[in-house]
């Protein structure tokens, strides 16, 4: 995310944990020693599958498919927008700029026949019609900073990104938080919890500033699992230069239909299909 963090913190963060073409999965750093009783999680396996055409202007904070078409929602102030794609081909169908200047958006989620949207400081999320995104149909007040969103079928999972490492389960007709689970690994609360998606009765979540994506269980908050994209798009990544602060990875997005998994970055020109083994 385009954070007010300084540029020092957030790239020693990326280069030392997360170099995307120096360190893999068989590179990992020695899990750190620090007695949480959380066994550190295992690398978890992904192949790439294939890549199809993105939105290089679409800087992503939200992803997901819907129908068999990819719901993609933006950030920064004055370029924030909801946009409907073609997977295979990168068209865009319909695009929806946010009216608002002042609106930073982030994650998005389609629960029933909603679309709702987070904003990262404007203390607001956005609901609208999924027949028509042009604008919204209310507003929910939102306290602190809003990152990635899912749901699991009848809640709405809320990341704020902050050091807790909170993940808030959210009733999606009136915005109130039934309960908050902390994400915790064997080094402690994770993190920069980003842009999230429920895949199969679990929590996959993109970490703001690293190539990895953990897998989290939802009854405990506990990472049961990393995946380490740094080897799966090494190519990518050679040949497209990651600038900490803005064009990281970020997306992540899974077919129920058709069980395929896809990711993507803010500003990336490709989006990937993995698979994981």
């Amino acid at each position: 995310m385009n954070r007010s963090f300084t540029f020092l913190l957030v790239t020693a963060l990326f280069f030392s944990c997360n170099d995307p073409v120096k360190k893999g999965a068989d590179e990992q750093a020695t899990p750190s020693t620090t007695n949480t009783g959380i066994p550190a999680p295992p690398m978890l396996s992904a192949v790439l599958i294939a890549e199809y055409p993105h939105d290089t202007g679409a800087f992503t904070e939200g992803l997901q498919i819907h129908d068999g078409k990819l719901y993609e929602g933006t950030g920064e102030e004055k370029k924030t927008f909801i946009q409907i794609t073609d997977i295979k081909t990168g068209s865009v169908l319909q695009k929806h700029p946010v009216k608002d200047p002042a609106i930073f958006g982030e994650g998005i989620s389609v629960f029933k026949d909603k679309l709702y949207q987070l904003t990262y400081q404007n203390n607001i999320a956005l609901i609208y019609d999924l027949k028509d995104l042009s604008k919204p149909l209310k507003t929910f007040p939102w306290q602190g900073e809003g990152w990635g969103m899912t749901n699991n079928g009848s809640e709405l999972i809320i990341s704020d990104g902050k050091e807790a490492g909170n993940l808030y389960f959210v009733n999606p007709e009136n915005f109130r938080v039934s309960h908050i689970i902390q994400v915790r690994d064997n080094n402690g609360p994770v993190n920069y919890v980003n842009e999230l998606e429920y895949i199969e009765g679990f929590i996959y979540a993109n970490v703001w500033g690293t190539t990895q994506i953990i897998k989290i269980d939802p009854s405990n908050g506990q990472v049961i699992g990393k995946i380490e994209t740094a080897d799966m798009l090494r190519s990518f990544y050679s040949s497209y230069p990651i600038r900490p602060m803005e064009n990281v990875l970020n997306g992540i997005a899974y077919d129920s239909t058709t069980k395929k998994i896809y990711i993507t970055g803010k500003n990336w020109p490709k989006l990937f299909e993995i698979r994981l083994n």
